[in-house]
């Protein structure tokens, strides 16, 4: 696959912009990043209140033990339903997965990498026009150490679970502000086309 990389980080966008931008909007090769990070993270973001809203429920049902199996057993479906409804195709991926099938490899690993020094979004164009935007998971809220954190955040109980699950488990010694993955998040030409509500 033939990609372009933009790294939408300020010294580039910046200077991206002074040659390219139009009526403020990011363009390369006739194309608008700024559109389709936008569809990306309006996805990420639906996805992730999804997720975030069934773990709330089997925490406060149980605490995180309760939670875990919400994350081997619905999030891939959640994941799935979100990325259907927005027109996209979605993955989580990690250098660090707790699921083997998340990891990050690839130009997926390349992008996962560069983003350990500047957490900002990227985006790849395919040669059919696809857009291939990649956008960072960061750890910002302290009930995701309960289950992602270091020996002295994650209870006995939960490493337990978590052990019994995801016995190939890497996702845990975070602390806040970690870069935890990224989102993958491929948004077609006909997408990118039409008109952001």
């Amino acid at each position: 696959m033939k990609a372009r990389w933009i790294i939408a980080g300020p010294g580039l966008v910046a200077g991206l912009c002074l040659v390219a931008c139009s009526a403020g909007d990011e363009q390369v090769d006739g194309r608008n990043a700024s559109k389709v990070i936008a569809l990306a993270k309006g996805a990420a973001q639906a996805a992730f209140e999804s997720l975030s809203g069934e773990l709330g429920k089997a925490i406060a049902e149980g605490g995180t033990t309760r939670a875990i199996p919400v994350c081997s057993s619905k999030a891939g479906s959640l994941t799935a339903r979100i990325a259907e409804e927005q027109g996209v195709e979605m993955k989580r991926l990690s250098d660090r997965p707790r699921n083997p099938g998340q990891r990050a490899t690839g130009e997926d690993l390349a992008a996962l990498e560069s983003m350990r020094a500047d957490p900002k979004p990227q985006v790849a164009w395919s040669d059919d026009g696809s857009a291939v935007v990649r956008l960072p998971i960061v750890i910002n809220n302290a009930l995701c150490l309960k289950c992602h954190g270091g020996a002295n955040d994650v209870d006995a109980e939960t490493r337990e679970a978590l052990a019994t699950l995801y016995p190939e488990d890497e996702a845990t010694g975070y602390s806040m502000d970690d870069l935890r993955g990224i989102w993958r998040i491929e948004v077609p030409p006909t997408l990118q086309s039409a008109e952001v509500e």
